[in-house]
């Protein structure tokens, strides 16, 4: 059985209500409202719209101004759900697929001077079919960069939990099987691996719009599934947690979207300073 941890901050952290963000967190400009993935240029940070935006990336600093726009010239922005990057490209998830009806679910292979290079295909060995259906497990938001490999881990809003597949970082078109199961009991929405420290982070939501936080330590690919998952909850409110990013010193950064009463924002998560308790 999991462990369930509870997140303690060192501070104080005041939860959104109305239209405010949360205490020491940085509000972002409703150009990027949507803010569904997050990586890093330099000193600045990378984000876009999702379902629908323009095929844009954002780059944004550290007191939540756009200070440039890079448009991927050949690319469709579908449903962006996320962004992974290593040391020659970026990897843009058009991978949303909130009711299972697409046959065009592809990532962008970018390089770092914010040219498209080519794109990876990918399906579901599982799915059969395409028709209109709410609750389902072909969805994901989730793609981190790992080795010499892409994870998708998927959004399933069937069964709540998180299915993990492998993808090659070479263009094609690929079918997938899920090579591991997490019992997350949520909906899961960002992530990014660590590699000094070997970890991934995931976030995730629940029926109740809780906000909740997941690390797998000492990640690998074999016996992934062996791996303990250690969970908190983020104490948000009015809020939802979309991206995560680990920077170079391996701080975590998260941004929350910001639609109806709750504003969007970039918050920075010291895990240092958690102190998990076990259910």
């Amino acid at each position: 059985m999991q462990k369930l941890y509870i997140l303690l901050f060192g501070f104080v952290l005041v939860g959104c209500t109305g239209k405010q963000v949360p205490e020491g967190a940085i509000e972002l400009p409703k150009k990027i409202r949507e803010t569904s993935g997050l990586a890093l240029e330099n000193n600045h940070f990378l984000t876009f719209n999702d379902s629908g935006g323009k095929p844009t990336l954002y780059a944004f600093n550290l007191e939540g101004e756009i200070v440039k726009k890079h448009k991927i010239k050949g690319a469709v922005n579908r449903d962006w759900e996320d962004i992974a990057q290593d040391s020659a490209y970026y990897y843009i998830a058009d991978t949303g697929n909130n009711f299972a009806t697409r046959k065009d679910l592809t990532i962008y292979r970018v390089s770092k001077e914010f040219k498209l290079i080519d794109s990876i295909g990918i399906r579901y060995a599982a799915q059969k079919k395409f028709k209109f259906k709410k609750k389902n497990e072909f969805d994901a938001e989730t793609l981190i960069s790992f080795n010499d490999t892409l994870l998708l881990f998927s959004k399933d809003r069937k069964y709540k939990k998180t299915k993990l597949y492998v993808i090659p970082k070479i263009a094609g078109e690929y079918t997938l099987e899920p090579i591991a199961t997490f019992e997350v009991n949520a909906l899961i929405t960002g992530g990014d691996y660590d590699a000094k420290n070997k970890r991934i982070a995931l976030t995730g939501y629940r029926s109740d719009y809780s906000q909740h936080f997941f690390i797998l330590n000492q990640f690998q690919l074999e016996n992934s599934e062996q791996i303990e998952l250690k969970h908190y909850q983020l104490p948000y409110k009015n809020a939802q947690v979309e991206a995560v990013v680990f920077d170079s010193t391996g701080e975590i950064w998260i941004s929350s979207e910001g639609e109806d009463v709750h504003r969007p924002f970039l918050d920075k998560i010291d895990l240092s300073a958690l102190q998990p308790v076990e259910d």
